[in-house]
């Protein structure tokens, strides 16, 4: 078939000389090219696990499109230039000899990092890598692009993706009739993707402007099935849950503290240490933003609990004295964050406060309190000793938990050799929002190293009666 009538096979939305060989058609494929070239959709998430033809699918878009549509152009952005051109572009050259797009059609530019097409259509490589210098990727705002493709979206910054969504659409969109498109690809992982595209399908209320496309390795017909065979008998659960089955709810993150079926087991958890002393920890919105939780324990399983929206401290001091007299628990054994508002709450109710970047305890080797609270409050999970009671939390609250917990995770060491926990700027980062219920849970490990062991019949030990 000449490379002509492919061109305008392709223009006319006929994919199959693309996405079927010898009589089996790769249905994902087709399905996302589709989308791609539709008037409909904006944003296309596709992939959710390893071998679906991500990179294929996304480099014939983008070399048909250019093809097509003289003088349109198009990017393709990693968290790494270098991963372009010795990965992605491999593919694109790749797919220019499967369809027989002779090299005379286009020029690699390897100073400028972009590919030049004969009718003045063009692709630019973009370093996604995210930058202190420029956290809002303003190196990008005032380029013009027709569309793009953002590959491994799991490794790409927020703020890119947020940047280059509005770079999209103003190059000769108009004047062709092309929807502006964004394309993403990606293997599962729990960061913006994760909010933005992949819950929302879940829950039938993703943006009727946004397409999600699961593909798994197993509706690639054109794989080799030593690869599949590969993933199914990787020893590595997380790699196995995550490439191959797409799940998720599971994170590959060497840094993290919890592994994810440790945190889950919380809730429920038969194991849980009750002691029936009782405890108070609470998370008090800094400055009255973000939501105050608080929670009652018997021993290491919370048993009640309750979230403020804003910050009142009479209606949480209301909270905590109420739960002191149902339950019995005296100022020594409730502590808050002193931060903000909680210095209030520590004042009037005459409790602990937890001082986040105080001194650890026992001079252990931690940059912080915080953080000396956070590795032990991870040692807690992994032996299965903290629990959440049943009918406590919403199924809403649960997702949310689980996804502060997988924010324990190790960070650099300090100058001094000091353990770390990611820091929140980072995590806000990740997940969009402060994470209270973390520091909430955190603050319950204070007592490991504050125990106050006073027996109930205080007076009559000290011979007071």
């Amino acid at each position: 078939m000449a490379l002509a009538v492919k061109i305008e096979l392709f223009r006319r939305g006929c994919f199959d000389f693309i996405t079927t060989r010898d009589g089996v058609k790769h249905e994902k494929q087709d399905e996302a090219l589709r989308i791609l070239t539709d008037g409909d959709h904006v944003e296309i998430l596709y992939g959710g696990a390893a071998g679906g033809a991500k990179s294929w699918t996304g480099a014939v878009w983008l070399l048909f499109m250019c093809l097509c549509y003289p003088g349109t152009k198009w990017f393709v952005g990693r968290a790494e230039l270098k991963r372009i051109t010795q990965s992605t572009f491999l593919t694109f050259k790749r797919v220019c000899t499967m369809y027989g797009v002779p090299d005379e059609l286009w020029n690699f530019n390897g100073q400028l990092n972009y590919i030049q097409f004969y009718n003045g259509s063009r692709i630019d490589f973009l370093d996604l890598q995210y930058k202190p210098s420029d956290p809002l990727y303003e190196r990008y705002g005032s380029i013009e692009f027709t569309g793009g493709w953002i590959e491994e979206g799991g490794e790409v910054n927020f703020g890119a993706y947020d940047t280059l969504k509005t770079r999209v659409g103003r190059c000769l969109n108009e004047e062709y009739g092309l929807k502006r498109k964004l394309f993403i690809t990606c293997n599962p992982k729990k960061n913006w993707m994760y909010d933005i595209f992949y819950k929302p399908y879940t829950t039938g209320a993703l943006n009727a402007r946004m397409y999600y496309i699961a593909c798994l390795v197993q509706e690639n017909p054109f794989i080799d099935p030593d690869y599949i065979e590969g993933l199914k008998t990787t020893s590595d659960k997380v790699k196995f849950e995550r490439l191959f089955k797409g799940n998720w709810e599971y994170d590959d993150n060497p840094n993290a503290l919890c592994s994810h079926d440790a945190i889950c087991a919380i809730f429920g958890n038969k194991l849980a240490i009750r002691t029936g002393k009782h405890y108070i920890t609470g998370d008090v919105a800094r400055f009255g933003a973000d939501y105050a939780r608080l929670a009652v324990w018997d021993g290491w399983c919370i048993i009640e609990k309750v979230c403020f929206p804003v910050s009142k401290t009479t209606d949480i001091q209301t909270w905590i004295i109420a739960k002191q007299k149902k339950y019995r628990i005296p100022n020594y054994r409730c502590i808050v964050d002193e931060d903000g508002v909680g210095g209030g709450v520590v004042d009037n109710c005459d409790i602990q406060g937890f001082v986040n970047n105080s001194t650890p305890f026992a001079g252990e080797n931690y940059q912080n309190l915080q953080t000396q609270c956070g590795y032990k409050l991870a040692e807690h999970i992994n032996a299965n000793e903290v629990g959440v009671a049943e009918d406590v939390m919403s199924q809403s609250e649960r997702e949310e938990i689980v996804r502060e917990l997988e924010q324990l995770q190790t960070w650099k060491a300090d100058s001094d050799g000091k353990l770390k926990l990611k820091p929140k700027e980072e995590i806000k980062e990740d997940i969009g929002h402060s994470p209270d219920w973390r520091d909430m849970f955190l603050m319950r490990s204070w007592f490991d190293y504050n125990e106050y062991d006073i027996p109930d019949n205080i007076e009559r030990v000290l011979g007071l009666t």
